[in-house]
């Protein structure tokens, strides 16, 4: 978990002090301004809040780094349910969330984590490639809707703009590795292709697709990537794809033939929810096991000096326990991923009592 954290926020662990502001964003063009002036909004209440905390640090920095986002209309105009907005007087980022949040600001000496928890742990907001033999269409998954990413005109998406019909050995468009075997070297599928020449051509389709998706800059946000294809057409581009972030344990094994948005989106939420519902049972497993070697910790005192020594495996945080100005909960969750834990923020659940924190620890104390 702390490297998909950190692939989303590499300078985590730099130098205070740090203002975090979530921020929800409907991205609607008459919503606009509205989301601007709670951003404003959260911006003065900050300002107060880091020079009453921090009276001998210079503002002027992330005062600048706030007002720059504020007047990135980019911002406010797309890609995601919420953002989070993360500086300190180096560095300044903001990251597209597919959870919903209420808006608030908060001061310390490491940046507020906790809503990029919520939205990484599980799968909430992806980007799903949809893969037929011989033609391919992006999409953004968020708030359970389906976003057609655009391409490029010179995009390989289909077999044709990616091969052609008289490509050279030489290689594809978008420096593509071509597979080449005897007399098929130039065809793209068609009436007159023999099986070989199909599979061939798939395999080097596939390359073009891959070398594009990975060389192009249409995957701008550092998300997971599902992929939506047949059986035969997954496990071949699974074979040759060199995608970070392609998820290779789960994907939804139909055909996006027609590309049928509402077909799409129906299969990709009843594979996301069978997928999400197996992580939490197995979570509960998991706790139930810790119980029985003893090995679980509720006070929230004792779980503060346990994270600080490298002894929490896995922490769960309940949701509905979080307060607003939560700073200790963030900070020993800072402290569980540093030491190679893992940090969950689960929504109630009467196995975990009535407590807001649960430690699963390395070892019995």
């Amino acid at each position: 978990m702390k490297k998909r954290i950190f692939d989303q926020l590499n300078w985590l662990n730099d130098e205070g002090p740090f203002i975090t502001i979530v921020s929800p964003a409907t991205f609607v063009a008459t919503e606009m301004n509205k989301d601007r002036l709670h951003f404003k909004n959260l911006i003065r209440d900050v300002r107060d809040k880091f020079k009453e905390k921090y009276p001998n640090v210079n503002y002027d920095p992330y005062e600048s780094a706030l007002n720059d986002f504020y007047e990135d209309r980019s911002h406010w105009s797309g890609g995601a349910q919420s953002l989070l907005f993360v500086i300190n007087k180096k560095k300044s980022d903001v990251i597209s969330l597919g959870i919903e949040v209420s808006p608030y600001s908060y001061v310390a000496n490491v940046p507020y984590i906790i809503p990029l928890i919520q939205d990484i742990q599980f799968l909430t907001h992806f980007y799903l490639l949809t893969l037929n033999r011989d033609s391919f269409k992006l999409f953004e998954v968020r708030d359970r809707s389906l976003h057609e990413v655009n391409l490029p005109e010179d995009a390989p998406s289909t077999l044709e703009i990616a091969l052609g019909s008289d490509v050279s050995g030489s290689g594809f468009p978008h420096g593509s590795g071509r597979v080449v075997q005897g007399d098929n070297r130039g065809y793209y599928g068609g009436v007159s292709a023999t099986r070989d020449e199909r599979s061939v051509d798939r395999v080097n389709y596939f390359y073009a697709v891959d070398r594009f998706l990975n060389e192009s800059e249409v995957l701008e946000h550092n998300l997971p990537i599902e992929l939506f294809a047949l059986p035969e057409n997954r496990s071949v581009y699974l074979d040759l794809s060199k995608l970070i972030n392609l998820d290779r344990d789960m994907g939804i094994l139909s055909s996006p033939e027609d590309f049928n948005s509402s077909k799409i989106l129906e299969e990709t939420l009843m594979a996301i929810e069978m997928k999400n519902k197996r992580t939490i049972a197995h979570l509960f497993d998991t706790l139930d096991r810790y119980k029985a070697a003893g090995r679980v910790q509720n006070d929230e005192r004792k779980i503060s000096e346990l994270s600080e020594y490298g002894a929490v495996s896995s922490l769960y945080i309940t949701k509905e326990r979080l307060d607003p100005d939560d700073y200790q909960t963030n900070e020993i969750a800072i402290n569980v991923l540093n030491s190679g834990g893992d940090v969950y923020v689960l929504n109630h659940d009467s196995r975990l009592g009535p407590n807001k924190m649960t430690a699963l620890l390395r070892y019995t104390v």
